[in-house]
């Protein structure tokens, strides 16, 4: 089944004219890698719709205002701000490339997403939050209607990340249980000694 099938006519539009002032916005939510922590997730967007007012988490905030290179100045930040089910969410603008997954019968490839902006900031939550799958949900809005989602990419996890000077590469992926072991033990002696 084709993700065309799911967007609405403005959308279509936008995405096949060969001039529009439409403009289509992946959002990025990095999910918080501790369930049990109360910490926010990381919003990205690779466009913006307008100036943020409230773009700090606490935790970034906290985490990294002993870090060199952090600055305490206001800031102006630009990303998209949308509400949804009465909760404001804001995404941060990022320059970045986002490869999406092809449709094959032979299963879900794979997300590639390359970051053009490095800070210290960004290399410090690299270094201490992904040392395992981070779960992440990719949303394709308008930037005249962010509030509503034209396609979703859930239930990604990155898997990947790489860092130098000028960019940041996570690949993520979808959990395959086709790759896991079933069942997870062998019907062997040690593990099942009532069976021999």
């Amino acid at each position: 089944m084709t993700r065309l099938n799911t967007l609405s006519a403005a959308a279509i539009k936008a995405m096949f004219s060969s001039e529009t002032e439409e403009q289509l916005i992946m959002l990025i939510t990095i999910h918080d890698p501790d369930p049990t922590g109360a910490d926010y997730p990381i919003r990205l967007a690779d466009g913006f719709t307008g100036r943020l007012t409230g773009a700090t988490t606490s935790w970034t905030a906290q985490e990294l205002e002993t870090k060199e290179g952090y600055t305490t100045d206001i800031e102006v930040i630009y990303g998209v701000t949308r509400t949804v089910s009465g909760v404001t969410q804001e995404f941060i603008f990022l320059p970045m490339q986002i490869n999406l997954p092809p449709e094959q019968e032979t299963g879900v490839g794979n997300i590639n997403i390359t970051i053009n902006y490095v800070t210290p900031q960004a290399i410090v939550l690299i270094r201490k939050y992904l040392t395992e799958p981070v779960k992440v949900t990719i949303e394709l809005v308008l930037a005249s209607s962010p509030s509503t989602t034209e396609v979703i990419f859930d239930n990604f996890w990155i898997t990947s990340a790489t860092y130098n000077a000028q960019s940041i590469n996570l690949q993520l992926d979808m959990i395959s249980f086709s790759r896991e072991p079933f069942p997870s033990f062998n019907f062997t002696p040690t593990y099942f000694p009532g069976l021999f």
